[in-house]
């Protein structure tokens, strides 16, 4: 486990990929309820752009995510 954050709403786990099935199993063999479980990708590195770029590049994530056929979009660009 990399990081784990807790509030009111319940328990975050930040984990490499490869530890998802081991950690579900330990939390369930422990009573522990899972309301949700998923992936989510991060970067390791990040870019930063110009807003001219930015922009474009959003232009860009947006026509992605419009697409019916495009289930997720992920980037490394720093937002601003």
């Amino acid at each position: 486990v990399e990081e784990v954050f807790e509030d009111e709403d319940g328990i975050m786990i930040y984990a490499p990929f490869e530890q998802f099935g081991a950690i579900q199993s330990f939390l369930e063999s422990n009573g522990i309820e899972i309301l949700s479980s998923g992936f989510e990708r991060i970067p390791t590195t990040t870019k930063k752009l110009s807003e001219e770029e930015q922009a474009d590049v959003e232009k860009l994530l947006e026509k992605l995510e419009e697409d019916d056929d495009v289930l997720n979009v992920h980037h490394n660009m720093e937002m601003n």
